[in-house]
């Protein structure tokens, strides 16, 4: 055995770099990490302890010339987040905290539908003004995000790999708190554009960075159960969705401020009061853009004040206490701006106090005993620990094999379907099941609602992730399948729960749309095992990152189209309504609106304008007409159907590759182009 203080020519070179830096630089070696590289100097045969003791001595030669220069970069570096070669494989647990608390710092982007109800209300705070957003112009925020997203992980997903874990957590940290602080800006100033810039692109990228950092570092820790990695580290993601609701709920509420009540009016009163006398009530003239201010004749108000009118059904959607009536504009507060800023500091300091303890394996650590899956069916068969380290180029993989693509319109199918319930849950919640059942949904329902998606989203991460190690990868995609019929039944639930007089309907759809979110959340928990099982994983975080933008194309067909679908339904739902009116008591609405029925270019201003919606019309309409909220959203739901079986025809499609048949072609064509 070679002694140590033998300065002799036969020691490997990097010990006498070592050496000389150290002597230079007034550095005293740490005598564990000397202990560790000549541990692996002595343990193994004479080529591979060379290689394996160059590498220790480089690591821990660069990290303590970093830790006397430059401390904070090292903090912050690839080196100083990797561990030990010999790291014991039963503390590789102990890597997963920061990566849990990471997720949850970003988790909230999915309660995204819990915001959009305060932002198309920031003016009115009680109904919607004329100036205020509608969903058409909110939802394509989430899109934009989405779309940044897709760009991030693509583009960025190599240097995540280079820079490592600390470095790129922290990026995404700081984009993450400064996309809620910019967004807040924006709905406090009403200023569409900032919420583009904030939610939209720094929240994108803030997204694509902290989504792909503790992904990565947990796959490389659990090759032998790349499933249960992924399935921890994600199920976070899922929970910090699942506590947000509640979070945002209570602050929303803690920041909120009713509007200046101005009075009754024909339309929310009847110009009766409680004991039957008549009272009186506030008179509303209608502009020529189809917005509403009190009449220079009325007995109640300030004429030429800009007002909103808040029906029953507007103020059951509120948690705030109030009442049906006028309220005027831009007097009240929501909440959502002070309530969004607050978290931003939050969800920051949270991500960045994670990702300093970020830390990632030594290249050539392997677990002890690994039992590598290299098949794209989850079979189990053994494979030697090398797999761990083979795999196709991202670009080759992308260009050069059917699989990708398939694997692609899989993961857009399956979470077109989720994107859209994720998006405007809420909204929808409400939309279908307030009027039918106006005791049950109430705002603290539809908020506990968001949350048991976040739930089901966390533990379809989880256990779906988890189940694939033993069931095969394509298998599990394949049952996400289930969700199709799900969805697409989702419309018959809206049409019986208008004439059930039970709250069995609402009860099949919160469970079943539960269930559609764990299999939208175990498609993405999945992905990395089977991107790895299907290509290896040494560049399985460059090419997840390739395969993301697929989630980024759902995203953006899902909430915009569920927006466009919708708004064309809104507007039939409309057309129909006044068709029951103009045959009930035609002067009903020129009563109550000043408009004529007949006059469809005033109409259609005071729907622009928000000023006549379907709760209004619900007012005048005849008794026997049924509210047609609830199917507002039944096309988007066949179309998401469609696509999801879209996905499962293609999962079925993929076939396993030879891995180490692919990988030595591709290195033989790389040689032949070399030689020509």
């Amino acid at each position: 055995m070679m002694s140590r203080r033998s300065p002799s020519l036969s020691q490997p070179l990097q010990w006498r770099r070592y050496r000389r830096c150290c002597h230079f630089a007034s550095i005293t070696p740490l005598r564990v990490s000397v202990a560790t590289a000549q541990y692996h100097y002595h343990a193994e045969d004479e080529k591979s302890k060379h290689k394996k003791y160059n590498a220790a001595m480089n690591l821990q030669l660069r990290r303590h010339i970093s830790i006397n220069n430059k401390p904070l970069l090292n903090v912050l570096s690839k080196e100083a987040a990797t561990a030990p070669i010999d790291y014991p494989t039963s503390k590789r647990f102990y890597a997963l905290p920061p990566s849990i608390g990471i997720h949850l710092a970003i988790g909230s982007v999915y309660v995204y539908s819990m915001w959009t109800p305060g932002m198309s209300k920031a003016l009115g705070v009680v109904a919607a003004a004329p100036c205020d957003w509608t969903q058409s112009e909110l939802l394509p925020v989430f899109s934009c995000a989405a779309v940044v997203l897709g760009v991030t992980t693509s583009t960025l997903g190599e240097w995540v790999e280079k820079s490592g874990p600390r470095i790129s957590g922290l990026l995404g940290s700081a984009c993450w708190s400064g996309a809620l602080l910019t967004t807040a800006v924006g709905i406090e100033t009403h200023t569409l554009p900032l919420l583009y810039l904030g939610y939209g692109l720094l929240g994108g990228v803030g997204w694509g960075l902290m989504y792909l950092t503790p992904v990565s570092a947990a796959m490389k820790w659990f090759p032998d159960r790349r499933g249960l990695a992924t399935g921890i580290a994600l199920s976070a993601f899922g929970a910090g969705a699942a506590f947000a609701p509640s979070l945002i709920h209570a602050l929303v509420d803690h920041f909120a401020v009713a509007p200046d009540f101005v009075g009754d009016c024909l339309l929310t009163c009847g110009g009766l009061d409680v004991d039957g006398a008549s009272k009186a009530l506030v008179e509303l003239t209608t502009l020529d853009d189809g917005s509403q201010v009190v009449a220079s004749t009325s007995p109640v108000g300030q004429p030429g004040t800009p007002v909103v009118v808040a029906t029953e059904a507007d103020v059951a959607k509120i948690s705030s206490m109030t009442s049906p009536g006028v309220y005027v504009i831009g007097t009240g507060d929501t909440g959502v701006s002070k309530a969004m800023a607050s978290l931003g500091v939050v969800y920051g300091g949270l991500g960045a106090f994670a990702s300093r303890f970020m830390k990632i394996p030594h290249p050539e650590w392997t677990p002890e005993r690994a039992v590598i899956s290299t098949s794209a069916q989850g079979n189990g068969e053994e494979a030697s620990n090398e797999t761990n380290n083979i795999g196709l180029p991202a670009s080759y993989v992308t260009t050069n094999t059917m699989q990708f693509p398939l694997l692609w319109l899989s993961v857009f199918g399956n979470a077109t379907g989720g994107l859209a319930l994720l998006s405007s849950s809420k909204v929808m919640l409400t939309d279908i099941f307030a009027g039918v059942s106006p005791d049950i949904v109430t705002p603290a329902f539809s908020t506990g609602y968001v949350s048991a998606l976040g739930v089901g989203m966390a533990l379809g991460r989880f256990g779906w992730s988890a189940f694939s190690d033993v069931l095969g990868r394509q298998n599990t995609y394949a049952l996400f399948g289930l969700g199709m019929p799900i969805v697409g039944l989702t419309p018959y639930l809206c049409h019986m729960a208008s004439g059930a007089g039970t709250a069995w309907p609402l009860i099949a759809f919160y469970s079943g749309s539960v269930l559609t979110i764990t299999f939208y959340g175990g498609v993405f928990s999945v992905l990395p095992a089977y991107i790895a099982d299907l290509f290896g994983q040494k560049h399985a975080g460059a090419i997840h990152g390739k395969a993301l933008t697929a989630w980024a194309t759902s995203a953006v067909v899902g909430p915009m189209g569920l927006a466009y679908l919708r708004s064309l339904s809104y507007q039939n739902a409309v057309e129909d309504l006044l068709q029951a009116i103009d045959g009930h008591d035609a002067s009903a609405l020129e009563r109550s609106f000043g408009v004529s029925i007949n006059d469809g270019e005033g109409i259609q201003k005071m729907v622009n304008a928000k000023t006549l919606t379907i709760e209004k019309l619900m007012e005048l309409a005849p008794p026997d007409v049924v509210d047609p909220t609830p199917y507002l959203y039944n096309t988007t739901l066949y179309a998401a159907a469609g696509l999801m079986g879209v996905a499962f025809v293609s999962n079925l499609a993929i076939r396993p590759l030879d891995l180490k048949k692919e990988v030595e072609q591709l290195r033989m064509t790389q040689r032949s182009d070399v030689d020509k």
